[in-house]
């Protein structure tokens, strides 16, 4: 990844014009809601990436980037809308130009163009994580764990694995289904060739003895042995006049008995509850047509999900954020899966009603034949009608299995009563039986070879039925070994990374937290599709992050979690992070703890951080991780973001005097005053005129923060007096009498009783005049500071509330003592 050393931003967002020099280093962004922070981290998202991530994804509508990353006043003109960032590639040791227009976001102009450079920004380009926000961060700790599973493992760049485990699934699943038809066919050819022989169950030795018995009787060879090459009727003559009868007598009787024993027998248990448990399943299927309609899109989804690579759809061209596009089908897909767990347990429930319409089917529509071979042929419609009734509902239930079509039908299949024929269907298989039983008798030998011959047919299906029912059950069962032999190796090998991921994850938030969690410890278990985490909660078990954990606890989670991803995915190439107010809730009493971890652990990382708290950013700068930062005091739609900073201030209004601009000079002062006042205020607990709107004005604050800094001078002096440190009191006293006289020179006390004297009077004034305005400022805002040249930060109370006990700066080498001795 890269270093950043300076952003120019012009005209994105709510930016109209802004510089930043970070210089490669840690960098704060300070400033309210609202003025323009997270403008910056989408100008630096939108030139490393070309995208805006806040303006795409779930829930953004008709907002892109094409449309809304222009600011508002140049929304019809995108080419005045770029970012400019230089920065330098830490593995290359090169330093790299890239420019971007919202005009054409999917183009970046890179300087110099070698070949090593632009692998370096492509390979960032794939790495849009580094940017986070924290509706972002949070969703690995509060989320489904399908959902955690496949945003952990993008982030991991393992999203492969997913779509390869899903690719197996579906043929694992289609494998299944071929089976389960094949051997649905496989019984029905069973059923058949027990019925022609008489047998209880197919074995070799029941069919042998039983084709012997028969063979026996035309005095023909015994067989030994059965075999696809074995013929069951090998050596048997055919009889007189078996051309003109083709009809058999035996076979066809014992065909129409068992068919009318079936009949007797009524609908079974087994299937009446495979029939209600499809017919729940498939009610509630039809209530949501809309997710079926999702399975049957499946792959079409899918498809388009790896098609999208662009701000469009890749089917219709329709202008669409790509990574909205993406989210809108992911949630589709998820939902899809969800359905297809229902569709399995469907599948299961309607295999036996297929394998008991497929042997009344096979029966019935042997009872027709007979009907229409006898002389006179038996009226057969009603017979007719009900083999077609029955093939309606084979057909509807079979079509449901096979592309997830017809929930009407199939539903009508399994709740209308059609297992029991009507009285007057179950006519014509009695006058059949009636009529083939007044058929001439046969002899023993004729019936034995009637039986031979019809057994070999039947054998010769049942035995290719076997083939394609053991083939089909091989793939199938080959299918879903491959798939499970891929889940456990995925399982082993995640297993391995999510272990390293989650101690550096507990050590972490143990960094955060060793006060009060130091014995913390988590998991994250993993399983096909879903990744689940559990953590510790002051030793009283594991639970989801979101049972018991605070926002903020569940914050520092979401930040620990995130570094322990993406130091396992980059390593040393993690040079680049943009936190964009991901740690806004996490404890006060643990911000210190954070920054030491940022800075111990990531001491090459780059971090750029928007906070609205200031007491964040001053954390930020006592603890070392930052060294520059910008604060947004203000924005407006005409100007942008009011940006101060504190190092350059003077001398910008030096040079505006210098050019004779005593009003900008003055419009700078006031507004830098105006921030400043804000911290002081916060630090010496200057006691305001509260606002509900949160709206503070110069006169407001500055008044205050001079008197409270002039009382808290004035009790130090005497906590040394009570004291007897003689020097420390000579020396706040000599420090009281300057801050009198700086507080004389600029007026400020004034602001508070004559609201005659206004801050615009200043560009009334001479250079010179104002100059001496400015002087007096900042000699005074000098004077608030820790004199250590390292530190220089502005004196605070301590503690925040309650009584306060001392008056110190950041580095601790001026510290005032309030507390009078008793």
């Amino acid at each position: 990844m890269i270093h950043i050393k300076t952003v120019h931003i012009e005209e994105f967002r709510g930016v109209r014009s802004l510089d930043l020099d970070l210089e490669g280093k840690n960098y704060g962004i300070c400033g309210p809601n609202g003025t323009g922070k997270s403008g910056v981290v989408d100008a630096i998202e939108f030139c490393l990436t070309g995208d805006v991530s806040r303006l795409s994804g779930q829930g953004t509508g008709s907002v892109s980037v094409k449309a809304h990353a222009p600011h508002v006043d140049q929304k019809d003109h995108p080419e005045k809308a770029s970012v400019t960032i230089t920065a330098d590639i830490p593995s290359l040791r090169k330093s790299v130009k890239l420019h971007r227009s919202v005009k054409s976001p999917r183009q970046v102009d890179v300087t110099p163009a070698d070949v090593d450079v632009l692998a370096a920004v492509e390979e960032l380009q794939t790495h849009p994580e580094f940017a986070l926000s924290r509706r972002e961060i949070i969703r690995y700790i509060i989320t489904p764990p399908g959902r955690r599973s496949e945003d952990v493992q993008t982030l991991l760049r393992l999203e492969h694995l997913e779509k390869v485990r899903k690719a197996l699934g579906a043929f694992a699943n289609k494998r299944r289904g071929e089976a389960d038809l094949a051997s649905v066919a496989g019984l029905a050819a069973e059923t058949e060739l027990k019925t022609v022989l008489g047998i209880s169950e197919v074995s070799d030795d029941l069919v042998l003895a039983k084709v012997n018995e028969k063979r026996t009787l035309l005095g023909l060879a015994v067989l030994k042995e059965l075999g696809e090459t074995v013929s069951l009727k090998v050596d048997v003559a055919a009889a007189q006049g078996e051309e003109a009868s083709p009809l058999r007598k035996t076979v066809a009787l014992a065909d129409l008995a068992s068919l009318e024993s079936a009949i007797d027998a009524g609908e079974s248990p087994e299937l009446a509850s495979s029939r209600q448990a499809a017919a729940s399943i498939l009610a509630k299927l039809k209530d949501d047509e809309e997710s079926l309609a999702l399975v049957l899109r499946y792959g079409f989804i899918k498809t388009g999900l790896d098609l999208t690579t662009e701000d469009a759809c890749p089917l219709c061209d329709k202008e669409w954020a790509e990574e909205e596009l993406r989210e809108h089908l992911r949630a589709k897909v998820r939902s899809a899966e969800d359905t297809a767990t229902v569709l399995d347990e469907l599948t299961a429930s309607t295999k036996p009603i297929l394998e008991q319409l497929a042997g009344r089917i096979s029966s019935l529509e042997r009872a027709v034949e007979y009907c229409a071979e006898l002389e006179p042929p038996i009226e057969h419609v009603e017979l007719s009608a009900y083999v077609a009734e029955l093939r309606r509902v084979e057909t509807a239930l079979s079509e449901l299995l096979k592309d997830k079509t017809g929930i009407g039908p199939a539903l009508e299949s399994v709740t209308t009563s059609w297992w029991p024929p009507s009285a007057k269907r179950v006519h014509p298989i009695e006058a059949c039986r009636r009529a083939v039983q007044g058929l001439p008798d046969t002899s023993a030998q004729d019936q034995a070879r009637d039986t031979l011959i019809v057994a070999q047919e039947r054998y010769e299906k049942y035995l290719r039925a076997e083939k394609t029912a053991a083939r089909e059950e091989k793939v199938s069962v080959t299918a879903k070994s491959v798939l499970d032999h891929y889940n456990d190796c995925c399982s082993r090998v995640l297993e391995g990374i999510y272990d390293s991921v989650a101690e550096n994850f507990r050590k972490y938030y143990c960094v955060i937290n060793r006060e009060d969690e130091e014995a913390f410890v988590c998991k994250l278990d993993p399983a096909p599709a879903k990744l689940s985490l559990d953590v510790d909660f002051y030793g009283r078990g594991l639970f989801p992050p979101g049972a018991y954990h605070s926002e903020g606890h569940q914050d520092g989670m979401g930040l620990c979690l995130y570094l322990a991803l993406m130091k396992h995915t980059l390593g040393e190439k993690f040079a680049l992070a943009v936190l964009d107010d991901v740690l806004m809730s996490v404890d006060a009493g643990h911000r210190r703890e954070v920054c030491r971890l940022l800075k111990s652990e990531f001491p090459d990382t780059q971090f750029i951080l928007t906070t609205h708290d200031r007491v964040w950013l001053r954390y930020m700068k006592t603890e070392g991780l930052i060294v520059r930062s910008k604060t947004f005091a203000g924005w407006t739609v005409a100007a942008g973001p009011r940006v101060w900073d504190d190092r350059d201030i003077w001398t910008e209004i030096l040079e505006e005097l210098v050019n004779n601009e005593v009003a900008k000079a003055a419009w700078l002062l006031r507004h830098y005053l105006e921030y400043t006042a804000t911290i002081l205020a916060d630090n010496l607990r200057a006691r305001i005129e509260f606002r509900g709107d949160g709206r503070y004005d110069l006169g407001d604050l500055f008044p205050h923060v001079v008197k409270e800094w002039r009382k808290l001078l004035e009790t130090g002096e005497k906590s040394a007096r009570s004291w007897e440190r003689k020097d420390v009191e000579e020396s706040l006293a000599s420090k009281r009498t300057e801050a009198r006289e700086l507080i004389v020179k600029t007026k400020a006390e004034e602001w508070a009783i004559n609201p005659s004297v206004h801050f615009n009077d200043w560009a009334n004034l001479q250079p010179h005049e104002f100059r001496e305005v400015a002087d007096a400022f900042r000699d005074l805002l000098e004077s608030l500071r820790c004199e250590e040249a390292n530190c220089r930060s502005y004196l605070y109370v301590s503690p925040r509330k309650g009584t306060a006990e001392e008056l110190r700066c950041n580095c601790g080498a001026t510290i005032v003592n309030l507390r009078a001795w008793a």
